[in-house]
């Protein structure tokens, strides 16, 4: 705007100086002379004020090219400051996520220890009843055939899945090497739990690693035990018959949930169950 008037300004003094001096001039040659070089004045003019303008128009291009680049970097900024915070949290929850794993690895190792010293404790305490079982001579008062010979014929403990098997075993999960001396039938908590023989209660209690747990006494060393109990219907001195119902399915002690652990121990050392139960039972 400024440009334009100043145009227009100078296009009025150029023409008052213009009819000045052509009103002053002497002749025509002098007229046409001045008018031309009023015309290359003007000329010259138009030309800046083109040049003006068009630089004008270059500058705000610039500016607008400035301001977009200011803005794009701003946005990357901005853009950067959230990448790092995201990674920072990622980072944040990695480090969590490892710390849970390494504790958990840490209980789990704990536990399967925990289970190997529950069940050498179970072996001690199976000796001890057994001889005190022995010394009574109640063993007399179980009357029931040779436990041998029912060898592939006991019926399930209990109606359910078996889930863990006897012997030698990895964990994969830890990475732990250990042994198990009986199976894990999985089955619903309130299920009924039977005895597999005929035989006498001589443990029926809370036992550390195992919950509550049933030991039966089935005569010539043979042992039955029932653990992760809810309910114990029985006590110790207690008779039992075959496929009487004893207790209940719990997960008392259990670190797989709810179900029955079941071992059969002849003097003391655990056999595997597989060979002794008929799994249609």
């Amino acid at each position: 705007l400024l440009f334009i008037m100043s145009s227009r300004f100078l296009s009025i003094v150029l023409f008052s100086i213009s009819f000045f001096c052509l009103s002053s001039a002497e002749s025509m040659f002098e007229i046409f002379q001045r008018e031309n070089t009023l015309e290359r004045i003007l000329a010259h003019d138009e030309d800046k004020q083109k040049k003006l303008i068009e630089n004008k128009t270059m500058l705000k291009n610039l500016l607008d090219i400035m301001n977009n680049q200011k803005r794009e970097k701003i946005n990357l900024e901005q853009e950067l400051i959230k990448q790092i915070n995201i990674t920072s949290l990622e980072k944040e929850k990695r480090s969590k996520l490892l710390a849970d794993i390494r504790s958990k690895k840490s209980f789990g190792i704990a536990a399967i220890e925990s289970l190997k010293n529950s069940a050498n404790e179970l072996d001690q305490t199976i000796k001890a009843l057994s001889i005190e079982f022995n010394q009574f001579k109640q063993v007399e008062k179980i009357k029931t055939k040779n436990f041998a010979s029912f060898k592939g014929l006991l019926n399930m403990p209990v109606k359910g899945k078996i889930i863990s098997f006897f012997g030698h075993y990895k964990n994969t999960k830890f990475n732990v090497k250990n042994f198990r001396n009986g199976i894990d039938i999985e089955a619903d908590r309130g299920e009924p739990i039977y005895a597999v023989s005929d035989g006498l209660i001589i443990y029926s209690s809370w036992f550390k690693g195992y919950g509550n747990m049933i030991i039966i006494a089935h005569g010539e060393n043979y042992y039955s035990v029932y653990a992760h109990i809810e309910e114990l219907f029985k006590t110790k001195g207690d008779k039992v018959e075959k496929d009487e119902v004893i207790a209940t399915v719990g997960d008392t002690g259990s670190i797989v949930g709810s179900g029955l652990y079941f071992e059969l121990r002849h003097h003391g050392k655990p056999m595997n169950p597989l060979e002794w139960l008929t799994l249609g039972g």
